[in-house]
Order: C-alpha cells, then sequence, then structure tokens
C-alpha cells in the first residue's frame, strides 16, 4: 500500500519517479511515499484514489509537471534525440510519458497517434498530446499544459519551452494517452 501524508492511495506506475519530477517543479520533497511491494503494480490507470481523484489525474499531472520542468532546463532541439542532452518532438513526449507515467509511446509522430484517443483540440485536458498534420501524416507533437498553453521541442536552434496555442501554428487535433 502506498501511503502520503495521512490519504491512503494505490501505487502508481514508476510512483518515485513522478514524486521526484513533482518535488523538483514544485521545490518541496515534504510528501513521504512508503511502498509495499505487495501492491505496486496499478493495471487501471483510472482507479479512485484518495480524495476521488483519478489515477489518469495523477498521471496526466505527473507529465505535465515533467513537461513543465523540462521547459526551463536548457535542452536544446536535437533530431532524433531523446534524453536531456536534447530531443525532437515526438523525443520529447515519448521521453515525458516513460519517465512520468511509464507508457512508451514510440519516437515518431504517427506511431504516437495510434496510442491516443483523438478528439478536438478544444476538448484537450492537460496531459493530452497535441498533433500538427493529417491523422496518419502528422508532423509535430507536444504536449498540452492547460490554459492554451503547451511544451514543445519545436526546430533545431530553439530549447524545449512553453508556447501558447495560436492562429499562426495551430495543432489539427489532440489526444489522450489510453
Amino acid at each position: 500500500m502506498t501511503t502520503a501524508s495521512a490519504a491512503t492511495i494505490q501505487a502508481l506506475p514508476n510512483q518515485e519517479a513522478t514524486q521526484a519530477a513533482h518535488d523538483a517543479v514544485e521545490g518541496s520533497s515534504t510528501t513521504s511515499y512508503s511502498t509495499d511491494s505487495a501492491q505496486s503494480t496499478q493495471s487501471n490507470s483510472s482507479a479512485v484514489i484518495a480524495g476521488g481523484q483519478t489515477a489518469s489525474t495523477s498521471r496526466a499531472k505527473a507529465v505535465v509537471n515533467l513537461a513543465k520542468k523540462l521547459a526551463t532546463m536548457n535542452i536544446p532541439y536535437v533530431w532524433g534525440g531523446e534524453s536531456l542532452k536534447g530531443m525532437d518532438c515526438s523525443g520529447l513526449t515519448d521521453y515525458v510519458y516513460a519517465h512520468a507515467a511509464n507508457v512508451q509511446l514510440g519516437h515518431y509522430t504517427v506511431t504516437q497517434e495510434s496510442k491516443v484517443t483523438s478528439k478536438p483540440v478544444s476538448q484537450a485536458k492537460p496531459g493530452d498530446l497535441l498533433f500538427w498534420g493529417a491523422a496518419g501524416a502528422t508532423y509535430h507533437v507536444a504536449i498540452y499544459i492547460g490554459n492554451n498553453q503547451f511544451v514543445a521541442a519545436p526546430q533545431p536552434g530553439q530549447n524545449v519551452d512553453v508556447e501558447t496555442i495560436n492562429s499562426y501554428f495551430m495543432p489539427d487535433f489532440a489526444g489522450t494517452v489510453k
């Protein structure tokens, strides 16, 4: 059983890494976690945890927190990159989901399309992926963080950063990772 303060919750995939990313973003490490290995697996990403919050909501928060942290680390765009030394757009999304949610998306936008439930950009929720290009032929992907903003590895010569959705470079669709 995993505990956080006085609330008892189920263990989430990659919880220690998720908490470390959260603590780094929040600048604190006051919450203590203890995990009983007998109950450390979670197969249903929508299981209810303390306070009525779902594991999928927790996963989305972990994804958003890690994405925001990476946007502050001056990570350069590197075509084909998927590390803190450099990343491209699909490398960023794959890295974040692997480290914050223990989900492998693959390193190609079209492959990542197959891992989401598509929806209009207007229905995007924090943690969703944003895609540019027609389904089956996307050429760019980013992580929606809420308030009309997303984290992206934009292009050569730029770093991973937070950007705002605008009419000049509008995503074509969004998707919630399955």
